[in-house]
């Protein structure tokens, strides 16, 4: 199963003076069970491409296909807001009920279940996410930390049970323990067969989870593979408007002289230790 676009473009009021296109001929696909992570500079049309995946925007041109069915325009975005979650940017933000119980019932709730069925949903989502439903349901939303508040809002989406998660910048702000819990997370929901599309600058991140890359640049993807073919290839980073981090660029240098290092790594101790095990130092 999977959600695919075939050569999508994404004008803002188009047929006026002030029409921009931020989407250019897009070709991306999502397959269940996959990581993938977009990665490109600010403007590159990221938030974008996310809304058109979710069916919060129309594509101008192009086909979005979900399971191999060619959607319509219009009557489409029901299927995807169906099969697709999002959590944006600060997904905090997203917050707003008075009790956690019900700003994670509130999607399956819209969704013409029962009361039984839906409230089942919002405990089993918060158990997904780390949270004790019977010390989180009572309590205000707002009175969380910033962690806390954002696994809130993921339960919030897992409540509905989309096939694909879409995900901007989902880590910023976290401390390092909370970053480690929406990795589990994360890895959790690859295994049970959830699709997930990850907006991130963050290089180890990316290295951790992905299974694939695409790189944005100007509405444009202009690179799509593994992430050691992709991170290490300077002209596309180049093309995207990223530098490669100097410990990739470290690594790739060693390894072209010689070295037994590994393809990529962005982690600086992990290359550290790769390169002092290949000079007969010490071992990882």
């Amino acid at each position: 199963m999977s959600l695919e676009l075939i050569g999508v473009s994404l004008a803002y009021l188009p047929g006026t003076p002030m029409s921009r296109t931020v989407l250019h001929d897009v070709n991306l696909k999502l397959e269940c069970g996959q990581i993938a992570c977009l990665m490109g500079r600010t403007g590159a049309g990221k938030s974008s491409l996310l809304e058109v995946m979710c069916g919060m925007m129309t594509p101008s041109h192009g086909s979005m296909v979900l399971d191999g069915i060619e959607l319509e325009p219009r009557s489409g975005k029901q299927a995807l807001r169906d099969a697709v979650g999002i959590l944006m940017q600060s997904s905090e933000r997203q917050l707003f009920a008075e009790t956690v119980e019900r700003d994670v019932a509130f999607g399956p709730k819209n969704q013409g279940l029962s009361s039984e069925v839906y409230l089942a949903r919002a405990h089993a989502a918060l158990a997904q996410v780390g949270l004790d439903p019977q010390s989180y349901c009572h309590r205000p939303p707002f009175s969380l930390s910033e962690g806390e508040m954002r696994r809130v809002a993921m339960a919030g989406v897992l409540a509905m049970k989309p096939r694909f998660l879409l995900l901007d910048e989902p880590s910023a702000g976290l401390d390092a323990p909370g970053r480690d819990s929406l990795y589990h997370i994360l890895l959790n929901l690859r295994a049970e067969g959830t699709g997930i599309l990850i907006v991130s600058h963050d290089w180890e991140e990316v290295e951790m989870l992905s299974d694939q890359i695409f790189l944005l640049s100007e509405g444009r993807i202009i690179a799509v593979g593994k992430k050691n073919e992709v991170l290490t290839d300077a002209d596309k980073l180049k093309g995207a408007g990223l530098i490669m981090p100097p410990v990739v660029e470290l690594l790739c240098d060693l390894k072209s002289r010689g070295l037994d290092l590994p393809v990529y790594s962005a982690s600086p101790h992990y290359a550290a230790a790769c390169i002092a095990k290949a000079l007969g130092k010490v071992r990882p």
